[in-house]
């Protein structure tokens, strides 16, 4: 929003939660107001006003409006990323406190059609990437100070600080326990060089998979939150199959593109995901200016031990030449991809168009219908894939946040219900 909108838009929203804060509670409370529904589901959505964080829900996403005005729960802490697991339902929402401990959440829909809250934990590393696997919500984060057994920090061949870690927070869905687990991944893929790992796919046969950054060990008088030093294999993508002790127990390798992540500043996106087939897409955007490779995608088959030879998807070829950021699976073999808005991306370049991709046909579609210009959008949320569709919160400039209904067959977006807030995060569905 532009400031004069956005400070007439945040006093007037001020205001009003003021006027009705006796409606909301802060999350000491076990649970949010009983939905009033007969269904066996609900929507939950993360909406936040200037300064404050709040839990809504929500019987359609497709219609009508919700407020966070007299509405759900306040949180005590700003800055979620929530993520919704299937089974057992629950939402967990991750957050990292620059340095301060961060009190992650669990909640679910109870059976008496109430959001619950079932647990807390503590995260005390950031982390940089986040995903399921049985029954744990698991978050990675590369590029951290290795120890031995006694708490001694372990050293490279020149004195410094050995920065290789990956450190891995498993926490159990069931339970809100987290066990903290660590590998050093130094010589792993190729000598002399370590990786950063991005993305958590549950291959369903007792190991996860994710994508692996492979680069030199980063200049320790470097500043900023990367993991990642000079990358000198560009053209190669790297994934590792992990089992629930952190063993590494297959490596996949292709030279057709570079690695599977996507980069904004510190953070590693995922670009790998399952469709409905159990086989496994590992996307890469070539983020890196060095690669010769385009933005494109290769296949894991369902149970096999290595990338499919006879599948390789150019998706910059149909792109015009834009790379893509972040992929999320939709339904089928259906992925909606967030894309950069200028050819040469950058760490902190925006990625405000969006399109569709169908894996086995190899098609591409921009997004249409009443999907708002790249231009002028100022914020979006995570998206759910929800009964063969996606829903996407989006906010465009002085205006409430829309969550809109995109279609994958058609790459059509309607709008959905509006949330009167300043801004919406994510959205996901809970099941009693």
């Amino acid at each position: 929003m532009t400031n004069f909108y956005k400070k007439l838009f945040s006093y007037g929203l001020m205001g009003a939660l003021l006027i009705s804060s006796f409606g909301c509670s802060d999350d000491d409370s076990d649970s949010v107001d009983p939905v009033d529904s007969d269904q066996d589901y609900t929507f939950f959505i993360s909406a936040s006003s200037e300064d404050s964080e709040y839990i809504v829900t929500a019987d359609d996403l497709e219609s009508g409006e919700v407020s966070i005005v007299g509405n759900g729960t306040e949180l005590a802490m700003t800055g979620y990323s929530w993520i919704f697991n299937d089974d057992p339902s629950v939402a967990i929402g991750l957050v990292y406190a620059k340095g301060d401990p961060g009190i992650g959440l669990g909640y679910n829909y109870n059976d008496k059609r109430e959001l619950s809250n079932i647990g807390q934990f503590q995260i005390s590393s950031r982390f940089t990437s986040y995903g399921f696997f049985e029954n744990y919500a698991i978050t990675s984060v590369g590029g951290q100070t290795l120890v031995d057994d006694e708490g001694n920090t372990l050293v490279d061949g020149e004195g410094n600080p050995r920065q290789d870690g990956s450190v891995f927070n498993f926490i159990d869905v069931n339970t809100m326990s987290m066990e903290t687990k660590s590998i050093p991944t130094f010589d792993v893929f190729h000598e002399g060089q370590q990786a950063t790992f991005s993305g958590i796919v549950d291959r369903g046969d007792g190991t996860f998979l994710s994508g692996a950054v492979v680069s030199s060990p980063r200049d320790p008088d470097a500043t900023g939150g990367s993991s990642t030093g000079e990358v000198v294999y560009p053209n190669e993508c790297w994934v590792a199959a992990f089992d629930k002790d952190l063993n590494i127990v297959q490596k996949f390798h292709d030279d057709r593109l570079s690695y599977s992540s996507g980069r904004f500043r510190s953070q590693y996106y995922s670009q790998i995901a399952k469709d409905d087939d159990n086989n496994v897409y590992v996307f890469s955007g070539a983020y890196e200016e060095t690669t010769t490779h385009p933005a494109g995608a290769l296949r894991i088959n369902n149970g096999a031990n290595d990338f499919d030879d006879n599948y390789f998807f150019n998706i910059e070829a149909l792109t015009d030449g834009y790379k893509f950021r972040r992929v999320w699976h939709i339904t089928e073999d259906y992925f909606f991809l967030e894309i950069y808005n200028d050819v040469e991306p950058t760490s902190r370049g925006a990625a405000s168009q969006y399109g569709i991709v169908k894996m086995e046909d190899q098609t591409f579609n921009w997004i249409g219908g009443d999907f708002p210009a790249y231009d002028q959008i100022d914020a979006t949320g995570l998206p759910m894939a929800h009964d063969g569709k996606m829903y996407f919160p989006v906010t465009v400039d002085s205006e409430y946040p829309v969550v809109y209904v995109i279609d994958p067959a058609t790459a059509k977006a309607t709008a959905g219900i509006t949330v009167q807030a300043t801004g919406v995060s994510s959205v996901g569905i809970l099941r009693k």
